[in-house]
């Protein structure tokens, strides 16, 4: 989730035991500034993807959890649309989607409202204060619930956000008539 200065990702391992009671922890989260160049919030939301892709491999092969099942949210649409599509993308785009399609699948991620992104204090900021209570240590509430009460949030497309970084195609047509060469042979001759 970025923010104007910093974008992020975390990583939060859910347990359930044997009894049904559920754990929620924080494992890893990492945060890095907003280039100095300005940059789209869907591309900084693509980038806080791509964090949260590698996050998870890397926290994947330290826990050697080679068949941990995965869950990725997004609060960005535009960065789900991308993900999810095989459209052709722009460079920039294309080159972070395939790294995280190496790391994850299409199928494991999902959007949720801003509002309940744990990512998001990690690009906005808070005091000491409100990071002691915050839910970003035990994950949002709603992870302690079955899968099937998880929030699902509607999508709303923005078609014009998903489609500014359409690659644009360029087709070009030659049409040259070329004369037989018997043709120019029986010109010159009569």
């Amino acid at each position: 989730m970025p923010g104007k200065t910093a974008y992020a990702a975390c990583i939060f391992l859910r347990s359930e035991s044997s009894m049904g009671s559920v754990t929620v922890q924080l494992l890893q989260a990492r945060s890095r500034i907003t280039p100095m160049k300005t940059i789209t919030i869907p591309r900084l939301e693509l980038m806080a993807a791509t964090i949260d892709a590698r996050l998870f491999s890397s926290v994947k092969q330290a826990l050697k959890l080679p068949n941990v099942k995965a869950y990725f949210w997004t609060d960005s649409s535009t960065v789900l649309t991308w993900i999810t599509s095989r459209e052709q993308w722009s460079v920039f785009v294309t080159n972070r989607i395939s790294e995280i399609r190496k790391l994850t699948t299409s199928e494991e991620w999902f959007h949720i409202p801003t509002d309940q992104n744990p990512a998001d204090i990690l690009s906005r900021g808070c005091g000491p204060k409100q990071l002691q209570k915050h839910k970003w240590w035990q994950g949002p509430a709603w992870l302690k619930n079955s899968k099937e009460q998880w929030p699902k949030s509607a999508v709303n497309i923005n078609k014009k956000e998903v489609e500014t970084e359409k690659r644009k195609s360029v087709i070009s047509a030659n049409n040259t008539e070329l004369e037989s060469i018997s043709l120019q042979l029986a010109k010159k001759i009569f």
